[in-house]
């Protein structure tokens, strides 16, 4: 995945917001369109932040990602026809949409296969040459793991 495109297509933005657009009017639906394009930036610049512009997705982040890519389009598009947002909704959505995209620049949302995020437990354990058979082997493992 690269950090280009939208997340989300047309039809997704008008079922999550139950707009109830009339997406067979080529106006109606390039306003949607370029809405999704605008917003997807924010998102790709999050991405890019922590380096996940092109990991494979985690199965959860793919629908993550549109949600967050749907919601910011709202905020930020004039809907030509259906329903707007009102102004106190697009402020609660524009609070919440910087505070997951927040998340994920700070790697507590890690939306790459296989990762973790920065909140996820670790433990490391210092090695203790007791002997000098250990204190090579140990010298010979830290030579083997530096790149």
């Amino acid at each position: 995945m690269a950090c280009t495109g939208r997340y989300a297509t047309a039809a997704e933005y008008d079922d999550l917001l139950g707009a109830q657009l009339e997406l067979t009017d080529p106006a109606v639906l390039l306003a949607v369109e370029t809405a999704l394009d605008i917003a997807a930036s924010d998102v790709h610049m999050a991405l890019a932040a922590v380096g996940a512009c092109n990991c494979t997705l985690a199965a959860w982040a793919v629908v993550y990602l549109k949600k967050l890519n749907i919601i910011d389009a709202a905020v930020i598009q004039n809907a030509p026809c259906g329903q707007a947002l009102t102004d106190d909704q697009k402020k609660m959505f524009l609070e919440w949409i910087n505070g997951q995209l927040d998340l994920i620049r700070k790697g507590k949302i890690e939306v790459c296969d296989s990762e973790t995020g920065a909140d996820y437990p670790a433990v490391g354990i210092a090695q203790i040459a007791w002997t000098e058979w250990w204190d090579a082997e140990i010298r010979r493992s830290t030579i083997l793991r530096t790149p």
